[in-house]
């Protein structure tokens, strides 16, 4: 791991993900990672009330409906996003370089999660014309309907969180592919491009493998 100061000495002329030469800078800002017990509380958390929703065998509360699991998970694993937002350390950049790969990386994942929120209500727009003449009606739903009907319930929140996982991905820190140091004066790269690392090791002071 290279550990590199928030105002690095001298300017790094590779950009730390591919290697490549700096054609670019932008503002960064490097947040630190959950701690390892956060992390392992929301895993016991997932699996404690998730699992559940997903097989009723497994469903050990007297009420048999998944709703309360699902509420009990929503309300954990956002005591433990607010839990990390708490204790997160931020470290702020002015001008971090980046190389022209990393700006094609970084658009397509900003295009990859647009599509995905703009795919968020076309489901929706399926159900007026295919499932409700048919629910209007007494008899049961066809095969197509009863697919459109799932599908306008699960694909826009399969939609949306991919488009927030790919938004967040997309950000400028994790292009460069660095965190914050726990100190919060540090940004932490665990596999950095060789000549972004050879430079930064070479410099007096300004950076030290971990």
């Amino acid at each position: 791991m290279v550990v590199v100061p928030a105002q690095p000495g001298d300017r790094v002329s590779f950009c730390s993900r591919h290697g490549n030469p700096v054609t670019y800078t932008a503002s960064v800002r490097f947040r630190s990672r959950p701690s390892a017990r956060l992390q392992t509380a929301v895993a016991v958390l997932v699996v404690a009330f998730g699992l559940p929703v997903a097989y009723p065998a497994a469903r050990y509360l007297d009420d048999p409906d998944p709703e309360l699991y699902l509420l009990l998970l929503g309300a954990g694993l956002f005591a433990g996003w607010l839990a990390h937002n708490i204790m997160v350390k931020l470290v702020d950049v002015p001008a971090w370089g980046f190389c022209p790969a990393c700006r094609a990386r970084r658009a397509n994942l900003v295009t990859a999660a647009t599509i995905c929120f703009v795919l968020v209500p076309v489901p929706c727009a399926l159900y007026v014309p295919v499932v409700l003449p048919e629910q209007v009606g007494e008899g049961e739903l066809s095969t197509l309907a009863e697919a459109v009907r799932w599908a306008v319930v699960a694909a826009p929140a399969v939609f949306a969180i991919a488009g927030v996982v790919l938004s967040a991905y997309a950000r400028w820190a994790v292009v460069a592919g660095g965190v914050a140091g726990r100190n919060g004066t540090t940004v932490e790269f665990r596999r950095p491009a060789a000549q972004f690392a050879q430079q930064v090791t070479g410099q007096a002071g300004p950076a030290e493998l971990g």
